[in-house]
């Protein structure tokens, strides 16, 4: 067992912390040629986990590898653990293995590199930070990073770009991006190494009273090329949704990686809730001229938006909640390209399946068996259906729960049966809106819209918790057709799991559960062919790659997060005492 510690930093600067065997570091060809490290990246090796995906064009998160299959998966071990200290809201992260080299993170913005068929630690990376700005965040962790033309991008939770050399972990540049002592937001996702000439990224912000940004950036030097404003700037059709100058404060951020359609020159992203997360114009709200925080349908927020590599303008976009009253933000950023089309779980408990060229929806289908929010998507007249608009005052059952149908934990899909693979949440919420001028009832951030001297959350509502009706709150993984929806299996655990999923070529289905136990299933039926109980919950990546001649399967343990919170609030008889923790545990045949 290898573990790795938090260094203390004690000088005014960011400091990379390097290894004293820097010679364990055998990564040279893939960083060496920054033209062939752009390709390694876009044409990632079967070998490597490239980008939070594995793929920065597919986002399928299935692994090639076959070495570990059905009939060995038994013989599965631990191989190493390295802890990277102490984490508050535990342990988000999808690690990146770019020949046989890992790079982590660990919150808020601390970089590792690992030697990933050892767990030595090669560098760290540990940045001085704006700490008013942290403390004061609703998003100081980290989901991951990107790696490209030899370098390794962090946004932190403070609003820069970093860009490190993926050799030492020295800062090669450093740039401010979002104003976040006055806009409080940054960045918690990863970004999304597209090119040696582009890197897009989006701000989180949602809760925020702020203009949300999705940025295309200069890997160079991290030089902003165009930002696209998901609230609407410089877009007339735009901002005819949003009544008078609310979309100024309107939030939608867009806090995961993009998937990138190479085919249509474009990126595929999703955004934040408008701000604030609820309003108190009842059914009146899609109307722009109501009184109301922001009155409209809010465009682009809580939607799928296609944006032009090139210039970051919109090619297509499709809303998934219009003026959202539910917080169910499309940023939980998996979109899946199979074929010509995009699939994408909302957090609003349906599947969308999308021409990829045009945005046109080719089906939308309810994944959660417990949703009341809309009877259904029509395909013809573009609509959703009856929606459930809670009154502001009166408590109101609302399905899905603020946490999502399908939460920010990606699913994954397997080419080789055609099956798709996603945890799919079953719970619900009781929210009462608060009124025009606020209430002293709200769950969390201020009464009114706060700017000065800097964005506070506005969340103007209080949501509380519930099973749904009839039942207990639980969760499933179900295993489907993509496209049309067609369930091949489905597993159901009483307590949520929050981890990603894996499929590989070796047949199998990973998965981590809340209580702490990695399992390997039959991709083609669910049967549990393995588990190990990793002594924490499971919050972040599953993740597969080769080092030394051997595959390896490895998950980010650790329980925390916000979803894992809400999860561990309704199964306090079960989840006793647990402790918001990190880990990378590796598993190998031997």
């Amino acid at each position: 067992m290898n573990l790795g510690q938090v260094i203390p930093i004690a000088r005014s600067v960011q400091v990379a912390v390097v290894a004293t065997a820097l010679g364990a570091f055998t990564a040279t060809t893939a960083f060496a040629d920054p033209e062939s490290n752009a390709s390694r990246i876009r044409n990632c090796p079967d070998s490597d986990w490239c980008h939070y995906h594995r793929t920065v064009d597919k986002g399928w998160r299935y692994s090639p590898l076959a070495q570990i299959n059905k009939s060995n998966v038994h013989e599965l071990r631990p191989a190493w653990i390295f802890q990277p200290g102490h984490q508050r809201m535990g342990n988000h992260v999808t690690p990146l293995v770019i020949d046989g080299v890992m790079f982590a993170t660990s919150n808020p913005s601390t970089v590792w590199a690992i030697d990933a068929a050892t767990g030595d630690r090669i560098w760290s990376f540990v940045p001085e930070m704006d700490q008013a700005v942290v403390s004061r965040s609703f998003f100081a962790h980290t989901r991951g990073l990107s790696v490209g033309d030899g370098r390794v991008y962090m946004g932190t939770a403070d609003g820069r770009m970093i860009a490190l050399d993926a050799h030492n972990g020295e800062v090669l540049w450093d740039v401010q991006i979002v104003d976040s002592a006055k806009e409080t937001a940054g960045f918690s996702g990863a970004g999304t190494f597209v090119s040696s000439d582009l890197f897009v990224i989006g701000q989180n912000g949602g809760e925020y009273p702020i203009e949300g940004k999705i940025f295309g950036l200069d890997p160079n030097n991290g030089d902003v090329k165009w930002t696209f404003y998901t609230t609407g700037r410089g877009d007339d059709a735009a901002l005819a949704t949003w009544g008078g100058d609310s979309w100024k404060y309107g939030g939608g951020g867009s806090w995961q990686p993009a998937t990138i359609d190479f085919a249509n020159n474009q990126a595929i992203f999703g955004t934040g809730n408008p701000n604030p997360d609820y309003d108190y114009c009842g059914d009146q709200c899609r109307d722009p001229n109501v009184d109301a925080h922001r009155p409209g349908d809010n465009l682009y927020t809580s939607s799928t938006v296609a944006l032009d590599l090139d210039t970051g303008k919109l090619n297509w976009y499709f809303q998934e909640a219009p003026s959202d009253p539910y917080d169910y933000d499309s940023s939980p950023g998996e979109f899946m390209i199979i074929d010509d089309k995009v699939v994408h779980p909302g957090k609003n408990g349906f599947m969308h399946v999308f021409d990829s060229k045009t945005g046109q929806p080719v089906n939308v289908y309810a994944a959660q068996k417990t949703q009341n929010w809309t009877t259904g998507f029509n395909l013809e007249t573009g609509e959703w259906e009856n929606m459930l608009w809670p009154k502001a005052g009166e408590k109101t059952l609302v399905c899905p729960a603020i946490d999502g149908g399908h939460s920010w934990n990606p699913g994954t899909y397997n080419p080789n049966n055609g099956l798709f693979y996603r945890t799919i949440q079953e719970w619900c919420m009781w929210l009462t809106i608060a009124p025009k001028g606020g209430a002293d009832y709200i769950t969390a951030g201020t009464e009114t819209r706060t700017t000065e001297p800097f964005a506070q959350a506005f969340m103007a509502a209080e949501w509380i918790g519930t099973a749904p009706p009839g039942d207990t709150t639980h969760g499933y993984i179900t295993a489907r057709d993509p496209v049309s929806g067609e369930i091949a299996w489905e597993k159901r655990y009483d307590i949520i799991p929050h981890s990603t999923l894996l499929s590989t070529a070796g047949g199998l289905l990973f998965n981590g559960t809340t209580d702490g136990y990695l399992e390997a299933m039959d991709a083609d039926n669910g049967g549990l062919l393995w588990s190990f109980n990793n002594g924490s919950g499971h919050h972040g990546g599953i993740i597969s790659y080769k080092a030394g001649g051997k595959q390896f399967i490895l998950a980010a343990t650790g329980h925390g997060s916000y979803v894992g919170r809400a999860v561990e609030s309704l199964n306090k008889d079960k989840m006793v005492n647990f402790q918001e923790s990190a880990a990378f545990v590796a598993y190998s045949l031997d």
